[in-house]
């Protein structure tokens, strides 16, 4: 008979056994006290590179920690054991700009270590230079070339276009703007930025994450490679990749496994350069458009600083600029045999040789 043998209630069962399994059950452990508390620097805390961090913490209780470990951007600086609760951080240390952690584990015989981390903002330590340009030369371009990127090669330029069914890769004569060569991506892909290594050319999409290799001279597909971000602008620096993917990083990529090295991450004076988009090297120089502006940042690859900007204002007349449908600046080319510089935009009717000057 249902319920005849059970009345529905439970008999007590003590706090410390499991009501289901009548084990018995260890309370929860309490947190051990904290050993340490950061005072300085303030977790907002910012810095120019190349300055001292000064770090101060204290006792959070009455216990002294047997030691101290101080980490910075990854990477153990000095180990405390002498009670001493204050540690200075060397210049030689934020020397790059980026978001850096400062991390403390304090530790006590017994015990589990206590860690504390806060992160630190390292700007550049110098204002960029301002730069203006002179016009040398006018060069037609195709104003259905929506340019994502753009180098120079033996007296011909190759072009990565965008805009899915509308991306290729191009070589192009320069004095003529004719199309010598031409690689229609499937309709699929959203081309952008490409670059040369040997005899092979890179070229990356925006948001599918694959990018192909091609042989420079007939646009056959070797292989491709594969990426976690957007891929946005490409450039090579001695042996070594350059990809950005539209934030204020740059990725340093071994080409043979598209493997990154090394992130650097961009700065001025004042904050993160955002929008970082097609990239060229240039004297040592990372040169990078940045995306919805008339800017060319110079960038250092040892550091992240921005050196300086370029400022291609008024290089192609307003009304031009809307005839081609869209006003982006995006393109810049490097000759290094004769030290020429060509910049363009999407959609744009010319590609133009300029000369850096100074702003007046």
């Amino acid at each position: 008979m249902i319920g005849a043998c059970d009345s529905g209630t439970r008999k007590p069962v003590d706090d410390k056994t499991d009501q289901d399994s009548g084990q018995a059950v260890r309370p929860a452990a309490k947190p051990a006290p904290d050993l340490i508390r950061l005072t300085d620097p303030s977790p907002d805390f910012e810095t120019s590179a190349g300055s001292q961090i000064r770090v101060r913490y204290k006792l959070a209780g009455r216990e002294v920690p047997d030691s101290v470990e101080v980490y910075f951007g990854g990477r153990l600086l000095t180990t405390v054991k002498d009670g001493s609760t204050e540690v200075l951080i060397s210049g030689e240390s934020t020397g790059t700009t980026g978001i850096r952690a400062l991390k403390l584990l304090a530790y006590k015989e017994a015990r589990r270590p206590q860690s504390v981390s806060i992160f630190v903002k390292i700007l550049s330590d110098i204002a960029p230079e301002r730069y203006g340009y002179r016009v040398e030369r006018v060069l037609p371009h195709d104003n259905q070339a929506y340019t994502q990127g753009l180098f120079w090669h033996e007296g011909y330029l190759y072009e990565s276009t965008g805009q899915e069914g509308r991306s290729s890769l191009r070589k192009v004569k320069p004095e003529t703007g004719e199309v010598i060569r031409k690689h229609n991506l499937e309709a699929r892909f959203f081309g952008e930025g490409a670059t040369l290594v040997g005899n092979q050319i890179y070229q990356l999409t925006w948001q599918t994450k694959v990018g192909f290799i091609y042989d420079l001279e007939t646009f056959r597909e070797l292989d491709r490679f594969y990426y976690n971000s957007e891929g946005w602008g490409l450039t090579t620096m001695g042996d070594e990749l350059v990809m950005s993917d539209g934030s204020n990083k740059l990725y340093v990529i071994e080409p043979s496994t598209f493997r990154t090295i090394r992130t650097i991450e961009v700065y001025d004076n004042k904050s993160m350069v955002t929008y970082l988009n097609e990239l060229e090297f240039i004297n040592g120089e990372i040169w990078s458009n940045i995306y919805l502006t008339d800017l060319i940042a110079r960038i250092d690859p040892d550091t992240g600083k921005v050196l300086g900007f370029v400022d291609l204002a008024g290089i192609m007349s307003d009304d031009e600029r809307r005839d081609a449908g869209d006003d982006v600046l995006n393109g810049i080319a490097y000759d290094p045999e004769d030290g020429r510089i060509f910049v363009t935009g999407k959609n744009w009717p010319k590609l133009f040789q300029i000369e850096i000057t100074d702003v007046p």
